[in-house]
């Protein structure tokens, strides 16, 4: 592949996004109340709880990559059942409301009394758009402009437009095959879990790893 080819001319805008924290109503103190919130809570809040521990600065163990787990874990004492939640799948086509059901069936199935030790606070957020002023129109510039630009456009490109239903699948891959007809390459990005990530900055390096094999 000539990766300095323009392809079908298609410019890839990277955008990056903020998430203003909105504290719901919503709380639970046993695996009874958390089944309920996550049913009742919005997408914007089952994003926030399963995906945005991706940032550094949310800070979670690699173990237990979202708050669902860590709560579980650390406040009823529910090793097991963390577990699980933390092993949750979440990439692609998954979106919030696929994790959502997942997450309410895993929960509700397990019979458990236990009060945890402190409550469960559901939070939501929006997310805030804004453009990076970075654009690629080349696969090498896409390499090089995706190894520099602000982690947050990568996790809003690769994780949070999918999750939340703005998007079928990653811009990365739906860009490489739209533009590039780079099928394989597109299918091998949208294996990878973001779930599974507690660094933006890991994400970053495994998606450049993932393309320069396949690139150079």
């Amino acid at each position: 592949m000539d990766i300095y080819s323009y392809g079908k001319g298609i410019p890839f805008v990277f955008q990056g996004a903020y998430y203003p924290k909105k504290y719901s109503k919503l709380k639970a103190t046993n695996l009874v109340q958390l089944a309920d919130g996550i049913a009742k809570a919005d997408k914007y809040s089952i994003f926030y709880h399963m995906f945005h521990p991706i940032f550094t600065s949310h800070l979670v163990t690699e173990d237990l990559p979202n708050d669902f787990a860590v709560w579980i874990d650390q406040s009823l004492g529910l090793r097991e059942l963390a577990e699980k939640v933390a092993d949750l799948p979440g990439a692609e086509p998954k979106t919030a409301e696929d994790v959502r059901k997942d997450l309410f069936n895993v929960i509700s199935s397990y019979k458990s009394v236990r009060e945890g030790l402190r409550e469960f606070v559901f939070v939501s957020c929006y997310p805030i758009v804004y453009d990076t002023g970075k654009r690629a129109s080349t696969l090498a510039e896409f390499l090089d402009t995706l190894a520099t630009v602000d982690p947050r456009s990568v996790v809003w490109h690769f994780v949070s437009k999918r999750i939340l239903g703005m998007s079928p699948k990653n811009d990365f891959s739906l860009w490489l095959e739209e533009n590039f007809g780079l099928k394989d390459l597109s299918s091998k990005l949208s294996s990878i879990d973001p779930q599974t990530y507690t660094s933006e900055e890991k994400l970053r390096e495994d998606l450049i790893e993932n393309l320069e094999e396949e690139l150079l």
